[in-house]
C-alpha cells in the first residue's frame, strides 16, 4: 500500500493535479455547476489542506476526501503534512 507522500509535480506549487482531474473540468459532459464547485474547492485547497467537511480515508494514510461545495460530488486527495507548505495531490473526482 503507497503512503501517498511522494508527489509528481512543479516544485513551487505545493497543490499538484493528476491528468485525471485535469481534464474534468474541461469535459463536455461536465455541467457548470461541477466545474464552478471543483475551482471552488482548488481555491479552498490553496488556503487550507483540510477544508470543510474534509475527512480522512480510512486505510489510506495521508489520503482525504471532501464533498464538492453544492454537493455534487466528493475530491479525493492526499496530503503530506512533513513539507512546508503541504504537499497535496488532488487524485480524483467522484
Amino acid at each position: 500500500m503507497s503512503d501517498y507522500t511522494e508527489f509528481p509535480g512543479h516544485e513551487d506549487d505545493p497543490i499538484t493535479i493528476s491528468p485525471a482531474v485535469e481534464e474534468f473540468p474541461g469535459h463536455p459532459g461536465t455541467s457548470a455547476e461541477v466545474f464552478s464547485a471543483v475551482v471552488a474547492f482548488l481555491v479552498d485547497l490553496r488556503e487550507n489542506p483540510f477544508p470543510h467537511l474534509s475527512m480522512p480515508v480510512p486505510g489510506r494514510p495521508g489520503m482525504h476526501s471532501a464533498p464538492l461545495r453544492r454537493d455534487p460530488g466528493l475530491v479525493e486527495y492526499a496530503v503530506n503534512e512533513d513539507s512546508d507548505p503541504p504537499r497535496i495531490y488532488v487524485s480524483r473526482i467522484l
